[in-house]
């Protein structure tokens, strides 16, 4: 991995990490004025991302999907589909990095602790159980299959071996990390693009690596002060992008044997983040209006905002106010054109303009 450092950054590289570093500063700005904003665009990007995430693998479930699986709890019964299973999976992972990032530590320990939450879910055929949280046993070299036949048609990258040579490949990948990073040898971005793209050459596990990668893209962002990264889906770029994605990582991953070239991967990389934080910055920056609204006006904005539509009588449980004072509020908005009055007497409900 510490061959990224002899990396050249290109003009528009040095660009877009210039602009991603910026938005971090106007982030971390503007979230404390839109908290009930930032946490639906976090119980956004839980569905988004567990829905985008497994579809690039194959599973089958639509976000509307994804969202109803939640609002059960993930319940996961013998009737259950692969898909389902993925998807609750992932799910489960994604809300233990959420929850607990400031304290895991990137290792091995927690690569495994990841994988095992993210196959919890997938029967004894689908994966065994002491192939969860386990490196492989099995050979998995990424290969292009005749859908008919199952016949191997062309191998596209050999991954380590399984044993001891996966076993040395992630330990020094967790090495080189930490080495790298206490010595400030890398731009972070840069850092965390070139684990990535080695712990998907090296492919660890017998299944879910490239669902563990994105796993673990929002940890090392988040472990790294991108805390944004919790309320956009990096998985549905990806998604949106997938022939892309394929390609500028078959293309660095084929010169790691010879002389290791990044530029197509961090290409990608830089530009699934910088889309990323465009998508924010036109959620809570462009469309703030904070500026223009009293402490009681932003609470009641918010409110509509998380809500999307609401009636005056949800509004006046979330907030102590008078009836009249809140009638006044609401005009106030209106007449601001921060928000919108849809129908007439007790159907009335407001919406973001």
């Amino acid at each position: 991995m510490k061959t990224i450092n002899n990396h050249v950054l290109t003009g528009e590289q040095l660009n877009q990490i210039t602009k991603i570093e910026r938005f971090q500063g106007a982030f971390e700005t503007t979230k404390f004025q839109r908290p009930a904003l930032i946490e639906s665009l976090k119980k956004t990007s839980i569905i988004t991302s567990s829905g985008a995430s497994t579809r690039i693998e194959g599973a089958m479930l639509a976000d509307e999907q994804v969202k109803e699986l939640i609002d059960k709890g993930c319940e996961i019964n013998d009737m259950s589909s692969r898909s389902e299973r993925e998807v609750a999976g992932y799910i489960k992972a994604l809300n233990y990095i959420y929850k607990n990032f400031e304290k895991l530590d990137i290792s091995e320990k927690t690569i495994r602790e990841l994988h095992q939450l993210l196959t919890s879910e997938l029967t004894e055929g689908q994966l065994p159980s002491n192939q969860r949280g386990a490196y492989k046993n099995v050979t998995n070299d990424v290969v292009e299959q005749d859908q008919a036949t199952g016949k191997i048609i062309k191998t596209w990258f050999k991954t380590a071996p399984p044993g001891p040579k996966t076993e040395t490949a992630m330990a020094d990948l967790i090495s080189d990390y930490k080495q790298m990073k206490e010595a400030k040898e890398c731009q972070l971005l840069i850092l965390i693009a070139g684990f990535i793209v080695h712990f998907l050459a090296i492919h660890p596990f017998r299944d879910g690596n490239g669902r563990l990668s994105r796993l673990l893209t929002t940890l090392l962002l988040l472990k790294n002060e991108y805390r944004w990264a919790q309320y956009t889906s990096h998985e549905k770029v990806i998604e949106d992008n997938k022939e892309g994605y394929y390609i500028s990582l078959r293309s660095t991953q084929t010169t790691f044997h010879k002389e290791a070239k990044y530029n197509d991967w961090i290409s990608y990389f830089l530009k699934v983040i910088t889309v990323q934080t465009d998508f924010l910055t036109s959620k809570l920056i462009h469309k703030s209006p904070a500026s223009v609204m009293n402490d009681n006006e932003k609470k009641v904005y918010s409110i509509i905002e998380a809500e999307e539509e609401c009636k005056i009588s949800f509004i006046q449980d979330n907030i102590e106010m008078s009836r009249d004072g809140l009638k006044d509020l609401l005009k106030r908005l209106v007449d601001k054109g921060l928000i919108k009055k849809k129908g007439q007497g007790r159907g009335t409900t407001y919406v973001i303009e």
